[in-house]
C-alpha cells in the first residue's frame, strides 16, 4: 500500500492535538510554546488542558483525487494567478458528500446556509468570517491521509456553538488534514503543501450567501 504524502505529519502528536482542539497559549503555535490550561479541582494536578472546537477523531481516512470544501475568510485571498493558495493551506475540511448534507439541511431548515455552517461545524465568527466558500480537488496520484470525526463545541469571545453528541443523527463529520496550517511543527511547509497537493486549475470559491445556495 502506497504511504500517504502526508504520512509523517498523520504520525505528528501536535498536530493531532490540533486535530481534537486542543489549544495553545499562543496564536501563532511559535515553538516551545505550552497548552493552554483551566482550573479544575476535580482533576489529578488541579488543572485539565483547555479544548475548543476541534475534531472527535474518530477514524484515519485517505484522500485520493477528493473534491474539498471549506468555509473561510475571504479578507485572506491573495492576489494574482494563485490567489487562493492561502485560502487552501489550512487543515480543516470537508468532502463532497458532507458539503451537499450542509446545504440540505439549511434547506430543510429554511435558514442561511452560512447559519447552518457556524451551527453544524462549530465555527464562532472570532475564528471565521464564513464569507466564502473555496473548493479544490486534490491531484492525481497525490495520496493524503486525514483525521476524520464530528466536531466539538466550540467558544470564542462569548460566542458558543454546540455540538450536542446525544443527536448523533445530526453530528457532522469533518476532515483535519495535517501537513496543512501554519502549526510550528510544519516549519513553515504548509503553503507549499498546498501547492503540491492541490490541483489549483481546480480551485474555485463561491459567496456563500448567494441565492442559489440558500432556502
Amino acid at each position: 500500500m502506497a504511504s500517504a504524502s502526508n504520512e509523517h505529519f498523520w504520525r505528528d502528536s501536535a498536530l493531532r492535538q490540533e486535530a481534537e482542539g486542543y489549544q495553545w497559549r499562543n496564536a501563532s503555535h511559535g515553538r516551545g510554546k505550552t497548552l493552554e490550561t483551566r482550573p479544575d479541582p476535580d482533576a489529578p494536578k488541579g488543572f485539565v488542558f483547555h479544548r475548543t472546537g476541534g475534531l472527535v477523531v474518530k477514524r484515519r481516512v485517505e484522500l485520493q483525487e477528493d473534491m474539498l470544501y471549506r468555509f473561510a475568510a475571504k479578507k485572506y485571498v491573495g492576489a494574482g494567478a494563485d490567489a487562493l493558495v492561502p485560502l487552501l493551506n489550512s487543515p480543516w475540511w470537508m468532502n463532497d458528500d458532507r458539503m451537499q448534507l450542509l446545504l440540505g439541511r439549511a434547506r430543510t431548515a429554511g435558514v442561511p446556509l452560512i447559519a447552518m455552517a457556524r451551527r453544524q461545524l462549530a465555527l464562532p465568527p472570532a475564528w471565521t468570517d464564513c464569507d466564502i466558500i473555496v473548493r479544490a480537488r486534490l491531484r492525481p496520484g497525490i495520496l493524503i491521509a486525514a483525521h476524520a470525526g464530528p466536531g466539538r463545541t466550540a467558544e470564542a469571545n462569548g460566542d458558543t456553538y454546540t455540538i450536542a453528541p446525544e443527536a448523533p443523527h445530526l453530528l457532522m463529520d469533518q476532515l483535519y488534514v495535517p501537513g496543512l496550517g501554519r502549526h510550528f511543527a510544519l516549519n513553515g511547509a504548509g503553503e507549499a503543501h498546498a501547492r503540491a497537493w492541490f490541483d489549483l486549475s481546480t480551485a474555485t470559491s463561491f459567496d456563500p450567501a448567494l441565492r442559489g445556495l440558500n432556502p
